[in-house]
């Protein structure tokens, strides 16, 4: 035996295994006080370690020293595997050249996951079709604790790989793509935070739900925008409330970035069905096949202000002269995608007795400058437009919105009754109303009532306040200015719908969940919208598989890059023929 005397440093440890020895020399616990000196407090904590078990690792390392194997425990413990951390982000440029479009197909795809087959084999058709670079960014989940959420190391479907990018590309000079974003895809609002990223230029993040969000920027700036693309792999979540949730939100897509030849940028989504087919405007991609002059299911354009409407953005959407409210043009939107549904909201903009401006003198001054005070002339003006936008193949539902029923807020102030201008149409609308409430006529609409008295076609359906109009599995019948219970509305609000929804009042396009909302067709500039904005122009298409794409709008009137685009002049209608005629 042994006798290893007082230790110079004292742990429970080394306590314990000079107690052992003793023990196994046949000493009693007094004797052993005795030669060590613990005391009784120290004894016990002691022996406490040789009863739990731990004596087998203790008695390996009892040979070494205890100031080495200290020493050796911390060295271990400072070898443990950290995360990664980082310091600076690298950022590269593609250069394209100009003079020529460039366009990218961008999609998603988490690690050790399964593409969805059908969808990306259709989208590299649609790839080699419209000779498109095809990009994947990567994102990784439920990675282990220590391990660094490196998307560029991860492992990913074979069939991705070559299209993978993982770093932070200047696809224009106004948007950037985040490759390293490495978004969880259980996040419910992947665009949060990045917004500025691009320092007010748009922002492209890879994720596997579809948003997009306008960017706030100062009056008389382009529209920039930070938008999610989708993704080509299959649902694969941890079974929690997270994901679960995320599950719903999973969307087969991917987003269309053309740069065109003046370098201007324009994307649109792409949204897959469940067998991996989809529409693209007019082009249809089914099983394989390529098929064009595809009709869509329906437009809901951005709110129109007719008497704000912008010249530009309504020839190219609808090839109407704002002026005259004739067609002077069948290269437009409308007559291109043909949609069997089309929605007008706030057709009317009633800025002539709007009740925000109609004790402002300033004001009525302004307006009478630039148009006159006439109520009625601007009802009918904003009939005949409607009446322009009609066509034979498609159903035109005009959706009351807030400014068109602003018209009913003039009506029940007495005012009007002394607005010599305006007396006689005051006093012809309220006589209707009143008679359809002697007559207990419930379903009587003023503004309805109106627009059919200054001649808006039979065929036009006016769909009243708050009324729900259908269309497939889309609710198209709210503007966006109702609230739930009475409360002001907001496009986040609209996720608790049980149903998606196409809206706009915001003037602001947004995608939020399945809440897609319009932008505007009038001006950004309307007089009485101060300081920043997020307005834009912009229109939402729906096509027959449900899925739906917002498309938005230049200053110029483009919605899409044109620069290797031939136009017949066929398409083009002479502005004089038409008024011969």
């Amino acid at each position: 035996m042994s006798i290893l005397g007082r230790p110079k440093v004292y742990s429970s440890s080394t306590d314990a295994v000079i107690i052992s020895e003793y023990l196994a020399a046949g000493l009693k616990r007094k004797q052993i006080r005795q030669i060590t000196g613990f005391s009784e407090h120290r004894y016990r904590i002691a022996a406490a370690h040789i009863a739990s078990g731990s004596m087998q690792t203790t008695l390996k390392t009892a040979e070494i020293p205890p100031e080495t194997a200290e020493t050796e425990t911390k060295t271990a413990k400072a070898e443990k595997p950290k995360p990664v951390r980082i310091s600076k982000i690298e950022e590269h440029s593609l250069d394209l050249e100009l003079g020529k479009v460039h366009r990218f197909l961008i999609t998603s795809a988490q690690d050790d996951t399964l593409i969805f087959r059908p969808f990306f084999s259709n989208l590299q058709l649609y790839a080699d079709k419209i000779n498109a670079r095809l990009i994947v960014g990567g994102f990784t989940y439920q990675k282990g604790l220590f391990e660094d959420h490196n998307q560029a190391t991860a492992s990913y479907a074979e069939e991705v790989k070559t299209h993978l990018e993982t770093d932070r590309i200047h696809i224009s000079e106004d948007l950037l793509f985040v490759g390293d974003a490495n978004i969880l895809p259980t996040t419910a609002n992947p665009l949060n935070g990045w917004l500025t990223l691009n320092g007010g230029g748009h922002v492209v993040i890879p994720h596997a739900r579809i948003a997009l969000k306008s960017i706030p920027r100062m009056k008389g700036q382009p529209a920039r925008y930070a938008v999610s693309t989708g993704c080509c792999t299959v649902p694969s979540y941890a079974p929690r409330a997270a994901g679960r949730k995320a599950i719903f939100h999973h969307t087969f897509g991917a987003l269309l970035v053309e740069v065109d030849s003046d370098g201007e940028t324009f994307f649109r989504h792409i949204t897959a069905d469940e067998h991996g087919n989809f529409q693209d405007l007019n082009v249809l991609v089914h099983d394989g096949e390529i098929y064009g002059d595809c009709r869509v299911r329906g437009v809901t354009w951005g709110d129109i202000h007719h008497e704000q409407l912008n010249a530009v953005v309504a020839r190219s959407s609808f090839g109407v002269n704002i002026w005259s409210n004739k067609v002077v043009t069948r290269n437009n939107l409308l007559d291109w995608l043909q949609p069997e549904v089309q929605f007008f909201h706030d057709t009317l903009d009633f800025r002539r007795r709007n009740h925000h401006g109609i004790n402002d003198p300033h004001e009525r001054a302004r307006i009478s400058v630039t148009s006159n005070g006439n109520v009625e002339e601007e009802v009918r003006m904003a009939v005949s437009f409607l009446n322009a936008c009609q066509r034979p193949w498609s159903k035109a539902v005009m959706v009351e919105s807030n400014h068109d029923a602003a018209l009913s807020k003039w009506l029940k102030n007495e005012e009007g009754a002394k607005d010599g201008e305006n007396a006689y149409y005051w006093h012809r609308l309220n006589a209707a109303w009143h008679g359809a409430i002697r007559a207990a006529n419930d379903n009587f609409n003023v503004v309805g009532h109106a627009m059919r008295l200054a001649g808006l076609d039979s065929n036009i359906e006016f769909l009243a306040s708050g009324a729900s109009y259908l269309l497939d599995e889309v609710e198209c019948g709210l503007h966006g200015d109702l609230g739930i219970n009475g409360a002001r509305s907001a496009p986040a609000q609209y996720r608790r719908f049980g149903v998606k929804t196409s809206s706009g009042h915001t003037h602001s396009p947004e995608i939020i969940d399945g809440q897609y909302v319009a932008g505007v067709t009038a001006n950004l500039d309307q007089g009485y919208n101060k300081g920043p904005t997020t307005w834009g122009h912009g229109h939402i298409v729906q096509y027959h598989n449900g899925k739906r794409c917002l498309l938005l709008l230049a200053a110029d009137g483009r919605f899409m890059a044109t620069g290797d685009l031939v136009f017949e002049e066929v398409d083009i209608v002479d502005e004089q023929q038409l008024e011969a005629a």
